[in-house]
């Protein structure tokens, strides 16, 4: 008997999933390597005067560097708290760039949203301070009322979300 479209799909499904176990228990030595050229060599000096660099430099970060193969534990600060390795699959200059991706991203983040706390805050200040002024002059009002709109505005514009966008840098399979 001949078999369905979806029986079909089905056994190709699982054979396609039986060889990605297979491929998973294979060592990792054993596995062939794509990326061959280490990554400090790919990336050479390069990076000198690359909006990496810029971008860190305006911010006064010291721009990490990859003059080696080494990976993230030979340059994670000391005074960081110990605990769970999230580096263990990162052993060398690529990983490193890839946790340094992350990790920026991570500060970002947090960074972004401390300032948006404060400024949501010094608004909310502001709004109280209009309140409590004396508004029996009408154009004190206006004034006021104007101020009071551009801060609402302001407010506005901080409730919301930002997206940017990334090139794809982790990659699994």
């Amino acid at each position: 008997m001949a078999l369905t479209n979806a029986e079909k799909v089905r056994r190709y499904r699982e054979r396609q999933k039986e060889k990605k176990q297979q491929e998973l228990k294979m060592p990792e030595a054993a596995r062939p390597s794509i990326f061959q050229t280490p990554f400090n060599e790919y990336m050479g000096d390069d990076w000198f005067g690359s909006d990496y660099d810029i971008a860190l430099g305006l911010a006064g970060i010291e721009t990490p560097v990859f003059k080696d193969d080494a990976g993230p534990q030979a340059y994670k600060r000391g005074d960081l708290p110990e605990g769970e390795d999230f580096h263990e699959h990162a052993q060398n200059s690529l990983g490193r760039a890839e946790v340094i991706a992350g990790c920026l991203i991570t500060a970002a983040q947090d960074l972004a949203s401390w300032i948006n706390e404060y400024k949501k805050d010094e608004i909310k200040q502001r709004l109280k301070e209009l309140e409590e002024r004396d508004l029996s002059d009408p154009e004190a009002k206006k004034a006021a009322l104007q101020e009071a709109t551009r801060l609402n505005k302001m407010l506005d514009q901080l409730q919301k979300q930002v997206r940017i966008t990334f090139p794809q840098w982790k990659v699994t399979g």
